[in-house]
């Protein structure tokens, strides 16, 4: 029997509903979906704590934009993990929990709870991927919280199968003088929904959130990133680059909210898409949200096919046409790309859009 997760990915302020953009739903077969039992964590860290104790506390408030995923993760939740980065403590490579679905493990449904005690420093890597061959479904909810001082990196990678649906929500509350750097690759799946919304809660607070995705065929994705200023002097900031091809369907809803009190804050939220397919479909809706007067903020959405001039430019010098449109497509990732750690990692994504954009030919 069918299950569907409704009303998903709502924008904080609805738009009129004939733009269906206000928030999207999927319908999945749950029944004899057998239960994550795989381990991510594939080495020891030392100095870093790990706990499978409860993640979430029933009674926190979450942002309303991801309020029910937070709640269809809770129910179907089997698995959870407590990531602990002690004080003053810098790690010095990468943690990396990498979930892999398969025939015997097709319903991950996962909370992870991640604290950067003061003036830590680290990097988490989360990657999920699956088997084409198996019947996979992801929901999960990821919670941050970089205390004051804290340098915390977040690099997050849907990889799953083409036929797969993937559902995912991350929360990240920035103390004072903290930083909290986020990387969100979207390079999988049948249909993708993917929520972020960061709280800059103290003084001198700061995140920058990368998005990069590519989507072609009939694929649909559907993300909704958000940054909510509370303190002064906060600075944060959304960067998405993307491609659509074929009959590729996205939907992007990106808001800056600068609440009363936000005195000196900056943000700035831009995305940058190629559409190289007649029939992809691209929608974006960027908030800027403003209750305090003395803020800088700035969105900006640029949805366009690939230079002339650049193309001309390769083409001149001997590239091939179609060579040439995969490089100019490719360069307009590297601002993401280049943040996203391991490096094998960066090398999977970077494969990952080549492929995509080879198919175009």
């Amino acid at each position: 029997m069918n299950t569907t997760l409704e009303k998903l990915n709502r924008l904080q302020l609805p738009t009129w509903s004939m733009l269906k953009i206000n928030d999207t739903a999927v319908t999945i077969d749950l029944d004899g979906m057998p239960a994550y039992g795989g381990n991510p964590l594939q080495k020891e860290y030392s100095g870093i704590q790990f706990s499978l104790e409860p993640a979430l506390e029933v009674t926190e408030t979450s942002p309303v934009i991801l309020r029910d995923i937070r709640e269809y993760a809770a129910a179907l939740c089997n698995y959870r993990l407590h990531i602990t980065i002690p004080a003053g403590f810098t790690a010095k490579e990468p943690v990396v929990l990498d979930f892999h679905l398969g025939a015997g493990s097709a319903l991950l449904s996962d909370q992870l709870f991640i604290s950067a005690e003061a003036g830590s420093s680290a990097t988490v890597v989360l990657r999920y991927a699956s088997d084409e061959d198996a019947n996979c479904f992801h929901c999960g909810y990821t919670k941050l919280h970089a205390k004051a001082d804290a340098n915390i990196r977040l690099v997050k990678a849907q990889r799953l199968a083409e036929n797969h649906t993937g559902v995912d929500a991350t929360e990240i509350n920035v103390d004072t003088g903290a930083a909290a750097h986020v990387i969100l690759i979207e390079a999988g799946s049948q249909k993708s929904v993917s929520s972020c919304s960061i709280q800059l809660a103290g003084n001198g607070a700061s995140a920058d959130l990368d998005g990069a995705y590519a989507v072609n065929r009939e694929r649909e994705l559907d993300f909704n990133y958000r940054i909510e200023y509370k303190a002064e002097n906060t600075q944060g900031n959304i960067n998405v680059r993307g491609v659509l091809l074929d009959k590729a369907r996205k939907v992007a809803k990106s808001t800056l909210d600068f609440l009363p009190g936000a005195a000196g804050a900056k943000g700035r939220e831009e995305e940058s898409v190629l559409v190289l397919g007649s029939d992809a479909v691209n929608r974006s809706a960027p908030l800027l949200l403003c209750g305090e007067d003395d803020v800088e903020g700035q969105h900006a959405t640029t949805t366009g096919k690939l230079d002339e001039n650049k193309l001309f430019y390769l083409m001149s010098r001997g590239v091939r046409k179609s060579e040439a449109r995969k490089l100019i497509a490719l360069a307009s990732f590297n601002s993401v790309l280049e943040k996203i750690e391991p490096d094998s990692l960066q090398e999977e994504i970077s494969s990952f859009i080549q492929e995509v954009l080879g198919d175009a030919d």
